[in-house]
C-alpha cells in the first residue's frame, strides 16, 4: 500500500471514506512524511465497509458458499469446476488480516484518549472478523497475530476453542463498555455508516453477534466450560438485549456511485451482466412448494416457459405480486421430462453439456449459452450498482429470532417459546424482502403444513429449512448446515470429491520458511481426515473436519 503524501489529503481520505474507497490505514497512520494523525472516525468507515464488502463477497451468487448451499449453480465452463463440482484450492487471507490491522488502530487510539466507544466498536469489529476467520478454516493465528512489528512474523496457529474464547470474552466487554458510555466517548454519525454513532445499537449488536457465537458452540459446551466460558449464561445475558426488531439489523446498502462502494454485479463491477450464473433448483423448487413471495423478489421467471395448454407459441405479460412485467413466451409441449414451472432452478451438479442445455427440450434455437431462456435468471437487482434489498449484512434480526427458535427447542439455554420466535423470524425475514410493501397474508402462509411450526415432525429441520431460505446469499446458512445438517442438501454428480458438500475453507498456499511451516502443519495435524479425502491428500482439505465439528457426527459422517 502506498503514503498519501498530498497537502490535501485529509479532504481526500474524508471523502473517500464515506464512499467506500479508503486504503489501508495502517500505513497513512505510520506516515513518516505527515504529521497528521488519522482519526479513529475515518478508519472506521474503513474497517465498516471493507468488512461489509467482505461479507457479502463471500456468500453471492459466483461464490463457493453460495454454490455449496445450493443458491445458485453455474450454466456454463466458467467458474464450474469450483461452483458446481466443489474442487475448491487454497483461499488467501490477507483481507481479513488487513481489516484486523485497521482496527485494531481503532481500539489503541480509543484506549489512548480513553474513548469508550471506539474501543467497544473495534472490540465488535474484531469479535465479528475473528469469528469468520475461525469458522472459515478453522484453527488460526489470533494470540500472536498483528505483531509484526515486534518482529512476530510466523505467528502460532490458535486453537479454535481458544479463537472462541477471545471472541465471547470480547464481546461480553464491549457490552460494558457500551453500557457505561459518557458525552465525552463520541464517534462521527457520518463516519460511523452501521448505526451512525447511535450505542445502544452497537450494543445490541454485540449481544447478537454473542447468541450467534454460543450457539455455535453448543456442541462443545464441555470444552469451553473448561476455558471458563458458560455458554448458556452467555447466551441468557445476551438475550436481554439484542436486536428485536428490523429497524436493529447491522446492515448497509452499496451507495453504488464508484466501483468501490458498488455491488459487485453493478455495471460498475461488472461490464458484462452476469447471465451465467442460474439460481439453483433445490432453492428454486422449495421456494414455490411453499408459495413463497420471496422467491419473486429474488429471482426472474423464465423468457420462454413450457406449457401444456397452449397449442402455439403465445407471448403473455406476466406481473408479479410486487408489480413487476415481464414477457414470457408461452411453448407448447407434451413432454412429461421438462419443467414447465414459470421460475426454474438449474439442478445441481450437472456436466456442463447438460448444464447448458437444460430444459431446452426439441427448441433446436441457438441460444447464447449463458442466456437460456428456460432457465430462470436472478432477479435484475443483482445487476445493478445498488438496491435496496441487496445489503451487505452482518448479522440480522431474522436470523436472532432463528437463533432464539433453536434454542429454545434445544431447551437448555434459558430460552423459550420456539413457534414464536420461528414465526417472527419468517415475518422478519419477509420484511427485510420487502414483501410487506404489498398486501399479503403472512398468517396463510405460515398455517401451510410444510410452514407451519407445529406440523412438523423434524421440528429442527423445519427451523434450519425456513432460516436457509432466510439467508439468501448469507454465509451464515453453510455454518448453520454444518453444524445441524440441515438443510438436508445432497451433492450433484460431478461433485470432485463424492456425494458431499464441503466444510471448510484450505489454508492459504503456505510459506515455505521453516517457522512458517512448523506452524502450519501442527494446525494442519489437528484437523481430522474424512472418507472424502483421497489417499494421500494433506488434511488441509475442504472436506476436513474442523474442532467445532469433530465427534459431532455433523453434517455427515
Amino acid at each position: 500500500m502506498k503514503f498519501i503524501q498530498n497537502k490535501n489529503w485529509i479532504l481526500a481520505l474524508t471523502l473517500g471514506c464515506l464512499l467506500f474507497s479508503c486504503q489501508d490505514l495502517t500505513e497513512i497512520d505510520k506516515n513518516p512524511n505527515s504529521p497528521e494523525d488519522v482519526s479513529s472516525n475515518y478508519i472506521m468507515t474503513y474497517v465498516l465497509s471493507n468488512t461489509g464488502k467482505t461479507f457479502f463477497s463471500l456468500g453471492r451468487d459466483g461464490s463457493k458458499i453460495g454454490a455449496a448451499m445450493q443458491y445458485m449453480q453455474a450454466g456454463t465452463n466458467e467458474g464450474a469446476a469450483v461452483i458446481n463440482q466443489y474442487a475448491w484450492t487454497q483461499e488467501a487471507w490477507d483481507g481479513y488480516y488487513d481489516i484486523l490491522r485497521n482496527n485494531q488502530l481503532i481500539y489503541d487510539k480509543g484506549i489512548r484518549d480513553n474513548n469508550r466507544f471506539f474501543q467497544a466498536i473495534s472490540l465488535t469489529m474484531k469479535s465479528l472478523i475473528w469469528g469468520l476467520l475461525t469458522d472459515l478454516y478453522g484453527d488460526v493465528p489470533y494470540s500472536d497475530a498483528l505483531k509484526a512489528s515486534s518482529g512476530t512474523f510466523f505467528p502460532k496457529y490458535d486453537e479454535q476453542a481458544t479463537v472462541y474464547k477471545g471472541i465471547m470474552t470480547d464481546l461480553k466487554q464491549a457490552v460494558t463498555l457500551l453500557n457505561s458510555l459518557e458525552t465525552k466517548d463520541a464517534v462521527s454519525a457520518t463516519s460511523d455508516i452501521l448505526y451512525k454513532g447511535d450505542g445502544a445499537k452497537w450494543r445490541k449488536f454485540a449481544n447478537s453477534l454473542r447468541l450467534r457465537y454460543a450457539l455455535r458452540l453448543a456442541d462443545k459446551r464441555s470444552e469451553m466450560s473448561t476455558l471458563g466460558v458458560n455458554i448458556q449464561t452467555e447466551f441468557t445475558e445476551a438475550a436481554a438485549d439484542a436486536f428485536t426488531a428490523i429497524g436493529d439489523d447491522a446492515s448497509m446498502a452499496f451507495p453504488g456511485i464508484n466501483a468501490d462502494n458498488s455491488a459487485p454485479g453493478g455495471p460498475l463491477n461488472a461490464s458484462n451482466p452476469n447471465y451465467l450464473l442460474k439460481p439453483g433448483k433445490p432453492f428454486v423448487d422449495k421456494l414455490i412448494a411453499l408459495n413463497d413471495p420471496r422467491l419473486q423478489r429474488w429471482i426472474q421467471p423464465v423468457l420462454r416457459k413450457w406449457d401444456t395448454k397452449v397449442t402455439k407459441e403465445t407471448t403473455v405479460t406476466v406481473k408479479n405480486i410486487y408489480g413487476e412485467s415481464y414477457s414470457v413466451v408461452y411453448v407448447p409441449t407434451t413432454a412429461t421430462n421438462l419443467d414447465t414451472s414459470l421460475y426454474v432452478g438449474l439442478p445441481i451438479g450437472l456436466p456442463i453439456t447438460q448444464a447448458v442445455t437444460y430444459n431446452k427440450g426439441n427448441d433446436a434455437t441457438a441460444y447464447n449459452n449463458e442466456r437460456s431462456p428456460y432457465i430462470s435468471f436472478l432477479h435484475e437487482r443483482y445487476r445493478k450498482n445498488t438496491d435496496t434489498y441487496v445489503p451487505m449484512n452482518f448479522i440480522t434480526y431474522n436470523e436472532v429470532e432463528f437463533i432464539l427458535a433453536e434454542a429454545a427447542l434445544a431447551g437448555n439455554f434459558g430460552a423459550t417459546d420456539a413457534e414464536g420466535h420461528y414465526k417472527k423470524a419468517i415475518r422478519g425475514s419477509m420484511d427485510k424482502a420487502g414483501v410487506f410493501t404489498v398486501t399479503y397474508d403472512f398468517d396463510k402462509y405460515y398455517a401451510q403444513p410444510t410452514v407451519s411450526y407445529a406440523s412438523a415432525t423434524n421440528k429442527l429441520e423445519r427451523i434450519m429449512e425456513q432460516k436457509w431460505l432466510s439467508s439468501w446469499f448469507s454465509i451464515q446458512s453453510w455454518f448453520d448446515w454444518r453444524r445441524t445438517g440441515f438443510p438436508a442438501l445432497k451433492a450433484g454428480e460431478v461433485a470432485q470429491y463424492g456425494k458431499a458438500l464441503p466444510i471448510r475453507f484450505m489454508y492459504p498456499v503456505p510459506n515455505q520458511d521453516p517457522s512458517y511451516l512448523t506452524n502450519y502443519n501442527s494446525a494442519v495435524e489437528r484437523l481430522t481426515s474424512t472418507n472424502f479425502i483421497p489417499t494421500g491428500q494433506s488434511k488441509d482439505h475442504p472436506y476436513a473436519k474442523m474442532w467445532l465439528i469433530q465427534g459431532t457426527g455433523k453434517p455427515w459422517n
